[in-house]
């Protein structure tokens, strides 16, 4: 069984993540629609929020069976469906309905905390949950048998899982009520506490706890239901969101275009349609995943980074009293819509502040990728990555034996996987690896990283994987 690594876990979401985007502008699109009140357009505008609603709302189960296919060596589709039912499993047994029934129903106050047990943190590990037991358990002769012991592996780790989320779940909650009990008392600086913990709690799902406890009325704060109530103080109502504003439509976009700029040029039109996409929904709806998750598992200091980042801009937006609100998310919709109200306090600074987040981000963002040489989206190979060279059948052959006697043998080989234009090769030993013995076979250059080797051999890279298979599997 080959071992998850966490970058895999960032290269996997990208799958999932493509539809997300669309979805967002989609339903952007509706409620924008819907908030103009003409009679003749209410019809669509319900469609096109319905035809987003169903994607977003559906993240977290699209995460469960994108990763588990992505993670899966042989991307079948028995590996998604586990990873769903995996979900399936842990969201039933934890959801509040039956929370409810529980004699402990009110141990760490566990029939609210698990309102928001469908999150992305329980997609994504459903997702890994259903590829460990998919690659211990499961035989490429796919016999039935073979198929029911990977479904009740599955179903018994699922409910394990369950089991250790029933008792840390709650605590967390209760622990993040306390905090937010005591952050509503530190004015602006509170406010980018919480900003900053918004950010930090996305990668684990529990960021909606901690919205709940400042956006509605869970401890008497109520900032989203009181701004559009008219309810409040001026300059302080709509604190905990306005600050989002100059991130969501500026910053955040800032990310996706210094990842796209920095990304190396044979892969920049492969990412582009993505970015450019995911960029113009974080901007018009507010919805910020789709870059957020596209480098927070790769680059996770760099996710550690924005997070710090939101905290400051939050505090400063709170520090002078500049207000807006939002129904949905921190997007060019929610903006125009929340300009006029009442508690609304000079919105138009978020716009100027956004310009200024906006070069702050890109630059920050930009330098850290080029000075560290992150792996960001993009930037997993080299310029010259792309060299074509034709081999017969026979020479394929006599390659991929001398690439294993490269790497020191078949027993010294951990992991074999393809991307491209390259090879990666996990060693168990990468001392005994030896370049210049592959010279001969076409392969351009390679690159160490801990004890995987990516040796670059062009577009028939496949083809080459292909004849290894024959050989290692």
């Amino acid at each position: 069984m080959n071992k998850i690594q966490f970058k895999n876990i960032g290269k996997a979401l990208m799958l999932p993540m493509a539809v997300f985007p669309a979805a967002a502008i989609l339903r952007g699109s509706g409620y924008a629609l819907e908030h103009f009140h003409i009679t003749s357009l209410h019809s669509l505008a319900i469609i096109l929020q319905t035809l987003g609603n169903t994607v977003i709302d559906n993240m977290p189960c699209i995460f469960a069976i994108g990763v588990a296919y992505e993670l899966s060596e042989d991307k079948k589709s028995l590996a998604a469906t586990m990873g769903l039912w995996v979900f399936l499993i842990i969201t039933f047994i934890l959801s509040s309905a039956n929370i409810s029934l529980s004699q402990n129903s009110d141990f760490f106050r566990g029939h609210v905390a698990f309102g928001a047990i469908n999150n992305q943190f329980i997609g994504i590990l459903s997702g890994i949950i259903a590829t460990f037991c998919y690659q211990n358990h499961h035989y490429k002769n796919n016999k039935i048998e073979n198929n029911l012991i990977l479904f009740i592996s599955c179903s018994l780790c699922a409910f394990l899982c369950s089991i250790i989320l029933y008792f840390i779940w709650p605590p967390l909650f209760s622990l993040l009520i306390s905090l937010g009990e005591k952050i509503q008392y530190m004015g602006a600086f509170g406010a980018g506490i919480y900003a900053f913990l918004n950010r930090l709690l996305i990668p684990v799902g529990m960021h909606h706890m901690i919205n709940s406890i400042f956006w509605f009325d869970v401890i008497g704060i109520n900032d989203i239901g009181n701004f559009w109530a008219s309810q409040g103080q001026l300059g302080v109502c709509g604190m905990y969101q306005a600050g989002f504003y100059p991130i969501m439509m500026f910053g955040v976009p800032a990310i996706g275009l210094a990842m796209l700029n920095t990304s190396y040029i044979d892969q920049k039109k492969k990412i582009k349609p993505f970015f450019i996409s995911a960029i113009l929904a974080s901007f018009l709806t507010g919805v910020t995943e789709p870059i957020e998750f596209s480098f927070m598992f790769l680059c996770f200091p760099l996710y550690i980074l924005h997070a710090f980042l939101t905290g400051i801009i939050m505090f400063i937006t709170a520090t002078f009293q500049w207000t807006a609100g939002f129904s949905f998310s921190a997007g060019m919709v929610d903006f125009i819509f929340s300009y006029s109200m009442p508690l609304a306090h000079q919105p138009w600074m978020l716009i100027i502040e956004g310009i200024f987040v906006f070069v702050l981000y890109y630059y920050i963002f930009s330098f850290c990728i080029r000075k560290f040489n992150l792996h960001t989206p993009g930037r997993e190979f080299e310029l010259n990555d792309t060299i074509q060279i034709s081999f017969s059948p026979q020479e394929m052959d006599e390659i991929a034996k001398k690439i294993i006697d490269a790497c020191g043998g078949q027993d010294n080989i951990i992991k074999i996987h393809t991307c491209i234009t390259r090879l990666h090769i996990e060693l168990k030993n990468p001392k005994l690896f030896k370049f210049r013995n592959l010279k001969q076979t076409g392969a351009i250059a390679y690159n160490k990283v801990n004890n995987e080797i990516q040796i670059v051999y062009g577009g028939h890279v496949d083809i080459i994987m292909d004849i290894l298979e024959k050989y290692y599997f």
